[in-house]
């Protein structure tokens, strides 16, 4: 599914009148919300994201749209679906979950909700392709190791929590690197 693709089912919201819905769609092996999804997923969590919010990344587009997304192994699904959750199975690559939204956010309409989402978006820090290729400059710069016990180290203190599925698939690929270039 192309950007474009994502970005028309998520503004086509006003006209569906789909406010409360989740739309996860699988993008190789990752569910991944976007936009609106994504918002509603990050204040308004479910299965596993309530223990653990998961991190919303915002890039800016070359037409100057920003998309904003979140997302999880497609192996955990049910972590963040249990039992008793309301969705549909759409698609192969898609799944739409309902949201409760609370009476307590004040009045419920497109608008009122639209304005909290874009307030949210608005205060997500971009990340720009050349931010993201410092930070895996700075990742293969780390210093090499000598021991096991500097790699078992590194692992344990590693913030797995606060990781995007790609920081960790980065940081592996870099650990893989380095200790090969130890034997």
């Amino acid at each position: 599914m192309t950007i474009a693709e994502i970005i028309q089912i998520e503004t086509a919201r006003q006209e569906s009148e789909s406010w409360n819905v989740v739309h996860l769609l699988k993008e190789g092996d990752f569910y991944r919300a976007h936009d609106w999804s994504a918002w509603l997923m990050s204040v308004f969590p479910f299965g596993e994201a309530l223990e653990k919010p998961l991190k919303v990344i915002a890039k800016k587009l070359k037409d100057g749209y920003i998309d904003a997304f979140l997302g999880f192994p497609a192996s955990s699904l049910k972590k963040y679906l249990p039992e008793g959750t309301d969705f549909n199975v759409v698609s192969d690559t898609q799944i739409d979950v309902k949201v409760e939204i609370p009476a307590e956010i004040g009045e419920v309409s497109f608008d009122n909700l639209n304005g909290m989402k874009e307030a949210w978006k608005s205060n997500l820090p971009l990340q720009d392709k050349k931010q993201r290729r410092e930070e895996r400059e700075v990742s293969v710069q780390a210093p090499m190791f000598l021991r096991f016990t500097d790699v078992f180290n590194r692992i344990m203190a590693l913030p797995m929590e606060d990781m995007s599925p790609m920081d960790a698939w980065n940081f592996l690929r870099d650990l893989r690197r380095q200790i090969s270039a130890m034997y």
